[in-house]
């Protein structure tokens, strides 16, 4: 969270001296992961199996600043804490066996370098796109039975320190008399893999998440 603060007050600085709006978002998230090998064995009890995977809500919160390089186009930086993850469960191909699923939470510093472009002056829609870094805070696991209970195991040494990606998305900006209100989605594709050993079954795994935000400019 420090980290946070720091390039958010670091983005602030900069906006002041060369930024025509800076803006304050607050937000959901959907997110899972995209894993690879698709099947394993599991010599112990003989029997094939493949994981289910399925979305984790998530939140985000944080900032950014964008510079008019054009009329309706605009250089968009922002600073997001993020939290990412996935839900994960053991299907086996025979043996009908109850494995509870597994919780994983990936947070994150979230920060994209985007292109906007609205389409009208005032009160407009937009859409945007560019790249994305997120810097690794932690990435934690629980068994999805634990959630009350607060038991959890750290990867995050098995974690990439940094994920890169694409951003893509669009929304629509309500222009008042002194600021804007925006409400926006944005769809996260992470090109990397964030597994650095084999601490878990998977070899590969990426991140997709999807994003709806709110916020306002000044």
């Amino acid at each position: 969270m420090k980290k946070f603060l720091f390039i958010f007050s670091m983005l602030i600085l900069v906006s002041g001296i060369h930024a025509q709006e800076i803006k304050f978002m607050l937000g959901g998230s959907l997110s899972r992961y995209e894993i690879s090998p698709e099947s394993y064995f599991d010599s112990d009890l003989g029997d094939d199996y493949s994981y289910e995977i399925s979305r984790k809500k998530g939140f985000l919160l944080g900032g950014g600043i964008e510079f008019n390089l054009a009329r309706n186009v605009f250089l968009e930086i922002d600073a997001l804490y993020l939290q990412k993850g996935t839900e994960a469960q053991r299907i086996y191909s025979m043996i009908e066996i109850g494995i509870a699923p597994q919780k994983y939470t990936l947070h994150v510093i979230h920060i994209p370098v985007l292109l906007k472009i609205r389409f009208l002056r005032g009160s407009s829609p937009y859409i945007l796109g560019g790249h994305e870094w997120s810097l690794v805070l932690s990435h934690r696991c629980r068994p999805f039975l634990d959630d009350q209970t607060g038991n959890y195991t750290s990867i995050t040494e098995s974690t990439e320190t940094l994920e890169s990606g694409l951003v893509y998305g669009g929304g629509f900006e309500i222009k008042l008399k002194k600021t804007l209100l925006f409400i926006e989605a944005r769809f996260l594709n992470g090109l990397n893999n964030i597994i650095k050993d084999s601490q878990f079954d998977w070899q590969t795994a990426k991140t997709r998440t999807i994003v709806v935000l709110a916020g306002f400019k000044i």
